[in-house]
């Protein structure tokens, strides 16, 4: 993708962002392993206050919530006007055309992933229980980082329902929109690497594409993360990369937690393939 402006890597949390981005971070580096224990050098998270710091040397740490947001929409059309493509940004917001502008905008990368399987990782990354972790994934308001007693690391992030935020990107984005399923990148995570390059303008040729598939292999990210710890763990996690299964929520749901998505969701899961049972072809 040559047109100027940023590339969009967006999802609802624990939805396979990451993996993406380690995939890219290690596609444009020939296929080696990002370093865990540093920034992601290619796609910062856009609600960040240490990156919005570094882009417009304002400190944040004193300001209010509504101020930090200003600021991150300044960020974003800064970093937009004087990056040459590609540039990358992570986001989990529901799209708004006012903070993801069109004219900053060169295409967006949407990640997806059966709501059942975001549950249980969600819980654990937020440190609370599942049922918790539910019902707000079923809240259409459901923000993050809301101005409260403590510091917070981020800006404000307004991500709705599951389903208002994944439909929110399906409908809405200007530009080419590239969207991957998690459970097709884990079937074919060649296939997946060589979307990604083609739809951000990196070479795949075939030994770069196995490079990538294998550094970021799941059982050798969590060996890595072992060995140097990963900066985006939670102080609360053991671990980041937990079990990365598709279907796991089989094992980690009850009928009824399950059914309490389906019914929640169900609308915009079989719209995406994914069926009661279980079933994404």
């Amino acid at each position: 993708m040559t047109a100027p402006g940023i590339v969009w890597i967006v999802s609802y949390p624990k939805s396979g962002n990451t993996w993406v981005r380690l995939l890219l971070s290690s596609l444009a580096a020939g296929g080696a392993l990002p370093d865990l224990s540093r920034p992601l050098p290619h796609c910062p998270h856009s609600a960040a206050r240490v990156w919005i710091e570094s882009v417009l040397d304002i400190p944040t740490s004193d300001l209010l919530n509504d101020e930090v947001t200003a600021l991150r929409k300044e960020a974003i059309r800064r970093v937009a006007l004087v990056n040459k493509p590609p540039f990358w940004l992570k986001a989990h917001d529901s799209y708004d055309s006012d903070l993801f502008p069109a004219e900053v905008t060169a295409g967006t990368i949407h990640v997806l992933r059966d709501p059942r399987d975001v549950a249980p990782s969600w819980a654990d990354h937020m440190a609370v229980s599942l049922d918790e972790a539910i019902r707000r994934m079923n809240l259409p308001d459901f923000t993050m980082a809301v101005t409260g007693a403590d510091f917070r690391p981020q800006a404000r992030q307004r991500l709705g329902s599951w389903s208002g935020n994944v439909t929110s990107w399906l409908d809405g984005p200007p530009g080419p929109v590239l969207t991957l399923r998690y459970e097709d990148m884990q079937a074919d995570p060649a296939d997946a690497v060589r979307r990604i390059g083609a739809f951000v303008d990196l070479p795949t040729p075939p030994d770069i594409v196995a490079a990538t598939v294998a550094a970021c292999d799941f059982a050798r990210l969590k060996a890595a993360e072992r060995k140097s710890g990963f900066l985006e763990r939670m102080g609360h996690q053991r671990r980041f990369f937990r079990q990365g299964r598709a279907g796991a929520w089989r094992d980690d749901l009850s009928e009824e937690q399950a059914d309490r998505l389906w019914r929640a969701h169900g609308a915009v899961m079989t719209r995406l393939g994914y069926g009661r049972d279980g079933s994404s072809p």
